[in-house]
């Protein structure tokens, strides 16, 4: 999963989300109605294309 050191995060229970990267200057926030086991990878998906559409 994509990240940087010193990286935080939150994960409710019924699918919420949300974590904050100093170094890249990131906070990212889900809000979803999703209590199933998809929600973890609706999560990781999420993240990943914040992640992936970074320019440096």
């Amino acid at each position: 999963m994509p990240g940087s050191a010193g990286e935080f995060m939150w994960a409710g229970y019924a699918g919420t989300f949300f974590w904050v990267d100093p170094q890249e200057e990131i906070v990212g926030v889900y809000m979803t109605q999703a209590p199933s086991p998809i929600r973890a990878y609706y999560r990781k998906m999420f993240k990943a294309l914040v992640y992936q559409a970074l320019v440096d």
